[in-house]
Formats: C-alpha cells, structure tokens, sequence
C-alpha cells in the first residue's frame, strides 16, 4: 500500500502541484536518500510532483548515479544533479549558486511550481529569489543553525570568514521573515526562533528527522553473527559502534574516550566506525588517543547497508560539539540505533535528545559533562546496566521517528500552502 493514500477524489490523471525541491547536499549521500528522496517518494504517491535540484561530489555521483535512478525509478521525482564544487572557499560555492539559479529559471520556463522548498542555507537565497519572482510559497526548511555550526566547528575560525559567517546571519533573519513556513528539527530550535523574534510560532512547524522501517530492519540475531564474523569481532564481545561523520563538529576523540573507559571494565569489547568520512582522519584520532587499533574497527556503507551493519553493534553513540548550533541538531542515528536494536549513550543538551531519550525507559544514558572523567565513568557504568530490550527499542524509533509521521507533516504543509 505504501506510506500514503492518494486523497479522496485524486486521480493520478488530475493534474500534480509542483514543488521545486533545492539541496545542497547531494542525493547520492547516505543523507540524501534517506532524509530527501524517502519523503518525496511518498508524498509524490499523492498529488505533488518534485523536481530535486542536488549538488553531487563527482566521484560519488559515477559510482552511485544508477543507484538513486533506481532508487526514484517509477515516482513522480525528477531529479536534475549540478556538481560540486569545493575550492577554492566562498567562490567555489557562489560558483554553484550560479550554477544553481541556471538551473531554477531554466525549469521555470517549463514549470509553474506552486511551492519552492529549500534545505538548509546555502541555497536559500536563489528560493528566496524564486518566491518574489515566480510567485511560489516559500519552505525555508532550516535543518540546523548552519552559520553557528561552521563558526564552533573552527571551519569558520580564520578572520577571512567573519563577513560571511555575519552576511549568513543578516540572510537568516531575511529567510525567517520572507519564508511563508519554517522547519526545525527540533523543539528547542523553535523556541529559539521564536524567542529571536525571527518568526512566529504557528509558522514553525517541528519535523525530526526521521527513519524508513523499509530499509532499516528489525534486529536478527543471524545478522548479527553475520556482521560480527564480517567485522572480524568476536560474537561474545562488547560493541561500542559510531555511525555518521567525523570531524568539525563530531567529536571522534570524545568516542574514543568513552570506549577506553569501557575497555577497562570489559576486557573483550571493541569500537567501531561507520562512516564515509576519511578513515585516515579515524586512525589518527586512534593513536592520539592511544588506544591499541586492533580492537578498533572502521567500515564505509551504503543506505542499504547500514542496516545490517548496525547490527554489529551493543551500544550507539553521539558525540558532538556543545554549543548554541546544537540545539537545532536531530540526530538521524539515535532513530537508527534504536530501530537496529542498539540502546544510546551521548551527552545532554543536544537538540530534543534529553527529552527523547527520558522519554523512553531503559533506551539510553546521557551524560552531564563532556569535561569530567568521571562522568564518562558513570555514562559507561549506567549504559552496561541498562535492562534492555531490542524489539522495544524498535517500538520506541517507530513511535517517534517514523517516516509516515515526517511524510504527514510536510503533507500538510504542502496542503496548508496550496489552499
């Protein structure tokens, strides 16, 4: 049946509303196929037709290319992929913006788009642009305080971006105000906006990221043995599993500082990393941290695979930079984790997390302080002692970051806009 039911009257003959989907992420990420293409492939069931604009990294885009034709292969999405371009900084990316709007007034003059939806930042001034030129309603849907996130992050630390880190904060105030609805991820990033006076409440809606139970299976027990012979890890050893990117604002060296203290509780225990981040920048941070690498494993994965991949693991954990930007982050991997069977173990005040995981008895432990050892002690005491239970764990990922739900959501948005 799928995730939604075409409306009662709609015919697939009648004609579709059309959005302008822009991205700067590419479609051939991990990211964009699960937190792009599995939203658009429902709502496309119903009455809105998408045409995607994406910025794909070459290499990435060869090998992975037939994969999201696939992927979209009988839905109503058409996707248009730019390449891009990452030197040299700033001009690079007003290269892509270029790019990007030949693009945007190349599909106008086929299309007449009733709503131009755009994703995080970087774009968002070329759908500002749309919205007063071509008349669609506007979705600024924000995905996190970007601006923020490079400036504590030390991306952004070198004088040479002080103009660009305050021309991106005068736009955000800009795409709050002109935006005709606003997305957070998360509760506490409204409540911000809101307080900011950047918009008001009733036009910010709150949609976390959210998980596709299609592709994420519940746990097997054979899988697992199956990815612990494949990981080479023992079946009977305790599993700390990262899963995500490093670097910046994720905070690899904060992983390894936590596994250290469980390997000193659990002798047979290891760690281990999924991610399509340099896996040079991982070892580094290993012997920085001197722990011994044969206990440490690294793996790259497709969507499809990080499933199973999971599996491998007891334990998922989420370590970011504490700053203001992380109050709009919705980790996808605490969805992730819980629906493949693996409780949680991060620090406090990141986004909704708190009251997520307080939410749901015995999914997770969250810690106080990323600068006391001790915390790190307890947070590894608390998370082994944890009564877990794996189809309960799945039960809660389900009740809360079910696609259906985000598919909801954006529905009504869409309707909300188009009435």
């Amino acid at each position: 049946m799928g995730l939604l039911n075409l409306k009662p009257g709609f015919s697939k003959n009648m004609a579709k509303h059309k959005v302008l989907y822009i991205a700067y992420d590419g479609m051939t990420d991990p990211l964009g196929q699960s937190q792009v293409l599995s939203y658009l492939k429902e709502l496309s069931k119903g009455e809105f037709s998408f045409h995607v604009i994406s910025f794909e990294k070459q290499d990435v885009f060869q090998e992975k290319k037939e994969v999201i034709d696939k992927f979209i292969e009988g839905y109503d999405i058409h996707w248009h992929p730019l390449p891009y371009h990452k030197s040299p900084p700033i001009l690079s990316t007003m290269y892509d913006n270029h790019l990007a709007w030949q693009k945007i007034k190349e599909l106008y003059k086929e299309h007449k788009f009733s709503i131009v939806h755009c994703r995080g930042y970087t774009l968002t001034s070329l759908a500002l642009k749309a919205q007063k030129k071509y008349g669609s309603k506007f979705i600024f849907d924000m995905r996190g305080w970007w601006p923020d996130e490079k400036l504590e992050s030390g991306l952004w630390s070198n004088p040479i971006y002080k103009p660009v880190y305050h021309y991106f904060k005068a736009k955000e105030r800009a795409f709050f105000t002109e935006c005709d609805i606003a997305v957070s991820l998360t509760h506490v990033g409204k409540k911000a906006i809101v307080d900011l006076g950047l918009k008001e409440a009733d036009k910010v809606d709150v949609i976390p990221t959210c998980v596709n139970f299609d592709v994420f299976k519940p746990y097997s027990e054979e899988t697992r043995k199956a990815q612990r012979k494949a990981w080479d890890i023992p079946e009977d050893a305790t599993v700390f599993l990262y899963s995500g990117s490093v670097g910046s604002n994720y905070r690899t060296d904060l992983v390894l500082r936590f596994f250290k203290k469980l390997k000193k509780v659990k002798a047979n225990s290891y760690l281990a990393f999924l991610s399509h981040s340099d896996h040079n920048i991982i070892l580094d941070e290993i012997k920085v941290a001197g722990v011994d690498e044969k206990y440490c494993r690294i793996k790259s994965a497709t969507y499809q695979e990080v499933s199973d991949m999971l599996m491998v693991g007891d334990v998922g954990l989420i370590m970011y930079n504490l700053g203001f930007s992380v109050i709009g982050r919705s980790p996808t991997k605490l969805g992730e984790y819980w629906a493949s069977g693996l409780t949680c173990l991060s620090a406090r005040d990141i986004g909704d997390l708190e009251a997520i995981v307080t939410s749901y008895e015995n999914s997770g432990v969250l810690i106080n302080s990323l600068e006391k050892e001790e915390e790190y002690e307890k947070g590894v005491a608390e998370i082994l002692s944890l009564s877990t239970n794996k189809d309960k764990l799945r039960e809660y990922a389900f009740d809360y970051f079910a696609l259906e739900k985000g598919v909801a959501a954006y529905a009504n948005i869409y309707n909300e806009l188009i009435n």
